[in-house]
């Protein structure tokens, strides 16, 4: 099984009304993904397998299942080549499999629509220029001894 973590502590990351905000501190740019793509971003936050997560989307929106394998798994090349998320080995949960609550919508799931990651780079130098991404868990002015 694959699975993948954020690529904490370099990406940041939020969901917000059905939309993942995503910032990677390393390089100052700023992602967002909605509906579709929020929902898998929920899920490899919470530690479910790539597979997992395919059948989790398929459960939930109508569509091929060939055109959701595919579009999930677009996500995740993106996602990868951005350095937001990285593959690991095993479950981040520690063998403990969270429980997948993908509800199926019923005869009127919506359709499925494959995920976007939309990229902005407008603002990369003043995310650079600030010391957030200098600073670790104790906060400002507390800098990490490796800087």
């Amino acid at each position: 099984m694959t699975y993948f973590q954020i690529n904490s502590p370099h990406v940041i990351h939020e969901i917000i009304d059905g939309e993942a905000v995503l910032v990677n501190l390393e390089s100052g740019s700023y992602y967002s993904i909605d509906n579709i793509g929020a929902v898998v971003w929920d899920y490899v936050e919470k530690g479910f397998s790539s597979s997992q997560i395919v059948e989790a989307v398929a459960a939930q929106y109508d569509g091929k299942a060939a055109d959701i394998d595919q579009g999930v798994q677009n996500l995740f090349t993106q996602l990868q080549a951005e350095q937001l998320i990285v593959p690991i080995e095993s479950s981040p949960t520690n063998g403990h499999a969270p429980a997948l609550n993908a509800a199926a919508n019923g005869p009127d799931k919506p359709p499925f629509e494959a995920p976007v990651l939309h990229k902005y780079t407008d603002m990369e130098d003043l995310l650079l220029l600030d010391p957030i991404h200098d600073v670790d868990e104790t906060g400002w002015p507390n800098l990490p001894e490796n800087v």
